[in-house]
């Protein structure tokens, strides 16, 4: 049974939600008569929730190619709307529950309407689109939540509001109280309406995650869906998808032994969320909400712009200007850490004056924020998790498994990182090496074909100089000496398209091994250079997943998977399971597939205990298992004699 979950594009799943929602609610309004639905005959019950719900008006430009790659497969309305407007019904934690599209020219056409006096066609038009919107929300909110009605409505233009106000019985027979006045933008979360005084608070729009049924694929919402009444992991739709009905697309719904393996996965979800942070009890729930933890943390900037689903819109201009300019992709690390002034200024300008020793390394975020002195209220973490968990491979994980390498004593480390996005934009938290390991001296070489094109073969270094630590690249030179450096290549390439100089240590984040045929040649070209390759993995299953490809493409295998003590603590939540996925949750290594011996020549053991020093020792059993001699039939005392005189001897 293999999961998709924490690999797929967020901001592909939220566009296809909305245009399935938006083509639902097309269907609805060619109804000839539309009518709140009503369950036994009663009114869905008020929202007790957020009583508020709030109509915005947005300005559509034309969309970006960016953009426009998200809809090649929907030819809708909603998809030509450039110029127009947008109907944003949302509630008033910013929570979106339904929205509709405005013609080109609507604002014209009212002010003529009202120049006139009179209600013509294009103001009738724009109204009944509100009251519709309004009235399809309540019934099928575009969240997933249950029907449910709002006890009042606040609209944020004046236009749409003064209309609003003619048709106020419209609106009472929907049980909704219209706001006497209308607020321009964003409206303020708290307001007193007695005094007419805004509580001044920032407002931002939420999204949820969205799940999707594992034997369909029918995209949904926790409400909506029900979990696998076995393992409780799996989740179908409640009545048209129970586990025996697909058995033709999901042929291992059915496997038992599937349920007593997700139920393993499931237990170790306490062990997971067992964080020493504060707000690990909000991050590693089930509904845990991303971007409202981003917006309550102002986290808007820096590298957080590779985290949050709102702001890496395709408008937003570092990521739609990468085609444009040569040398864009090497901003946005002026301020990596964003809103965490005080982070940044630990991490990039302030050195512990005694650093951990290697032989008793820190493996805990209670130490290192320890020794960091951080406080545990900081969400810094998330972006020091890929950092923390090279740390813990080369000092913790390499001494175990390798032992003749000696790691810890080497003077420089070349390492190749293999298809990690996110890491090679986020290159100024790799700094954090060079202070936990003073001693070593680091190059870091990114491969990957979704790195920008411009990087390839690009040559950057992180120095530390008296002002602080700051990215440059070789192409635009520095003269200035730095005190220390981190030199970092990329390589817009498949790792086993190019010839490289063999590296210490090769380690991969995310890297979805069964969803990518490229690891078929990946993997054999690890195999051939037999060096030590880490992956860190969002979940279990996955890992069971990639051993499989590992085993069919080099015949080798993997290492059992570990928790790894400095895992992301934002937990990743969609898809169609509630298995606990973290960025870097779990670690394994390559198994290589033992060389083929030579019959003539005795095992490692025999040959007086030479062992290949890049083989792990859990895999020198194996080895010497299939690389020992034929057994020989044994000689009769007169042909041992027999035989000794025919042995050559030497001369004297």
């Amino acid at each position: 049974m293999e999961f998709d979950s924490g690999y797929r594009d967020r901001l592909e799943m939220f566009a296809h939600t909305m245009a399935l929602w938006y083509k639902e609610y097309e269907h609805w309004q060619s109804r000839p008569r539309k009518r709140m639905v009503r369950v036994s005959g009663v009114w869905p019950p008020t929202d007790r929730a957020c009583t508020q719900w709030i109509l915005h008006l947005l300005d559509c430009g034309a969309a970006t190619p960016a953009a426009r790659t998200l809809h090649n497969d929907d030819s809708s309305e909603m998809m030509c709307c450039d110029g127009g407007s947008m109907l944003l019904l949302t509630d008033s934690s910013g929570l979106p529950l339904g929205f509709d599209m405005l013609p080109r020219g609507w604002s014209t056409s009212l002010d003529v309407g009202e120049t006139k006096g009179s209600d013509d066609e294009g103001v009738g038009a724009v109204t009944q689109r509100m009251l519709g919107l309004l009235r399809f929300s309540m019934e099928a909110p575009l969240s997933g939540r249950l029907p449910r009605l709002p006890q009042t409505l606040t609209v944020s233009d004046k236009k749409l509001h003064r209309l609003l106000r003619k048709r106020e019985k419209s609106l009472s027979r929907l049980k909704v109280t219209l706001r006497p006045e209308a607020f321009g933008g964003w409206m303020p979360i708290d307001v007193d309406w007695e005094t007419r005084t805004a509580c001044i608070k920032a407002f931002s729009m939420r999204w949820p995650p969205t799940y999707y049924c594992h034997a369909c694929k029918k995209q949904s919402f926790p409400s909506q869906l029900k979990p696998c009444p076995g393992c409780r992991a799996v989740l179908f739709c409640s009545d048209e998808c129970p586990p025996s009905a697909h058995p033709q697309s999901s042929p291992d719904l059915h496997r038992s032994h599937c349920c007593e393996r997700l139920t393993v996965y499931m237990s170790h979800s306490a062990q997971l969320a067992n964080l020493p942070f504060t707000y690990a009890k909000e991050t590693t729930t089930e509904d845990f909400d991303l971007e409202h933890f981003l917006f309550k943390n102002k986290l808007n900037s820096g590298y957080w712009l590779h985290w949050s689903l709102l702001v890496r819109s395709p408008r937003f201009e570092l990521h739609s200007g990468l085609e444009q300019s040569k040398d864009v992709w090497l901003s946005g690390h002026s301020e990596p850490y964003g809103h965490l002034k005080e982070e940044a200024n630990i991490l990039l300008g302030q050195t512990p004056l005694k650093s951990p020793s290697p032989s008793s390394p820190l493996v805990s975020w209670s130490q290192y924020f320890s020794w960091r002195a951080l406080d545990l209220a900081s969400p810094v973490a998330s972006l020091l998790s890929s950092t923390l968990s090279i740390y813990y491979i080369i000092t913790s994980l390499v001494p175990q498994d390798y032992p003749e390498l000696n790691v810890l004593k080497k003077q420089s480390l070349k390492i190749h990182i293999i298809e990690s996005y996110r890491e090679f934009h986020t290159i100024m938290t790799f700094w954090e090496l060079s202070v936990l390991l003073p001693h070593m001296t680091f190059e870091l070489s990114f491969f990957g074909e979704r790195l920008p094109q411009e990087s390839h073969e690009q040559q950057l270094y992180l120095q530390k100089k008296s002002d602080g630590v700051s990215l440059v690249s070789s192409a635009l030179g520095s003269q200035k000496k730095a005190d220390k450096s981190i030199r970092v290549k990329a390589y817009k390439r498949a790792y086993h398209m190019l010839q490289v100089p063999k590296p210490d240590l090769v380690i991969g984040f995310r890297p979805a091994i069964p969803l990518h045929d490229s690891w078929l040649s990946t993997l054999p070209r690890l195999q051939s250079m037999r060096v030590p390759a880490y992956f860190c993995e969002l979940s279990e299953s996955t890992c069971e997943s990639s051993e499989q490809v590992m085993s069919s493409a080099t015949g080798g295998a993997l290492s059992c998977p570990t928790i790894n003590p400095f895992h992301c603590p934002l937990r990743l939540c969609g898809g169609d399971n509630l298995l606990p996925w973290y960025s870097n949750a779990f670690i394994f290594h390559l198994l290589y597939k033992p060389l083929v011996p030579c019959v003539r020549r005795p095992s490692n053991e025999q040959a007086g205990g030479q062992t290949n020093p890049q083989e792990p020792a859990s895999q020198r059993a194996v080895t010497a298992k299939h690389s020992f001699a034929p057994e020989l039939p044994k000689m009769t005392k007169k042909e041992r004699k027999q035989a000794a005189r025919n042995m050559p001897h030497k001369r004297k």
